[in-house]
C-alpha cells in the first residue's frame, strides 16, 4: 500500500511538471502600458517626430487614426498627422485605466480607451474619447509598433432617431 501512496505521488509529480514543461514560456518584456503611456504622451506634443522612436519604420505597415482612412508606413503617417497638427496650439491625450496588454513572444497587443482634450489654434476647445488598439513587435532590443488603430465610436442616435 505504501508503495502504491508513493508511486501515485511520483506519478502525480512527472505529471504536473510535463504539463508545465510543455506550457510556453511567457518572454519577459517592458511594461507595455507604461510604453502606451509614453506613445501617447509622445502624440500628444504635436510633434510626430517625438512620436516616431515608438514606431517601425516599415513601408508597407498600415496605422488607422481619425483620419483620413488610413496611413501606409510611418512616413506617410508623420506628413499626414504633422499637417492635421498645424490646426492645434495644444494636445492633452491621456490613456484610461482600462489599458490592457498582452504578449507572446517577440509580438505583444494592447487596447484601451483614451481621454482627448484639443485646443484649436483659434482657441476652440474639443474634448474626444478614443479607442485604441496597438501592435508591437520585438526589434533588436525595441519594442516598435507595427500596427495601431485610434478610432472614435460613432455617435448614439439622438431621442428624435429613436422614434422613427
Amino acid at each position: 500500500m505504501r508503495r502504491h501512496a508513493v508511486g501515485c505521488a511520483l506519478l502525480v509529480a512527472w505529471m504536473a511538471g510535463a504539463a508545465t514543461a510543455q506550457e510556453p514560456k511567457a518572454t519577459s518584456g517592458p511594461d507595455f502600458k507604461a510604453l502606451m503611456a509614453k506613445t501617447i504622451a509622445a502624440w500628444a506634443t504635436l510633434d510626430p517626430a517625438k512620436a516616431a522612436p515608438y514606431y517601425a519604420k516599415d513601408v508597407g505597415l498600415a496605422f488607422y487614426d481619425l483620419a483620413p482612412l488610413k496611413y501606409t508606413g510611418w512616413a506617410e503617417y508623420q506628413a499626414g498627422t504633422t499637417q492635421l497638427f498645424a490646426g492645434f496650439s495644444s494636445l492633452k491625450l491621456t490613456v484610461n485605466d482600462d489599458a490592457r496588454t498582452q504578449q507572446r513572444g517577440n509580438v505583444a497587443w494592447g487596447s484601451a480607451t483614451v481621454r482627448g482634450e484639443m485646443v484649436k489654434k483659434d482657441g476652440s476647445k474639443q474634448a474626444l474619447d478614443a479607442r485604441w488598439s496597438v501592435i508591437w513587435e520585438k526589434r533588436g532590443n525595441d519594442w516598435l509598433v507595427v500596427h495601431e488603430h485610434f478610432s472614435l465610436p460613432a455617435p448614439e442616435p439622438g431621442p428624435a432617431a429613436e422614434k422613427k
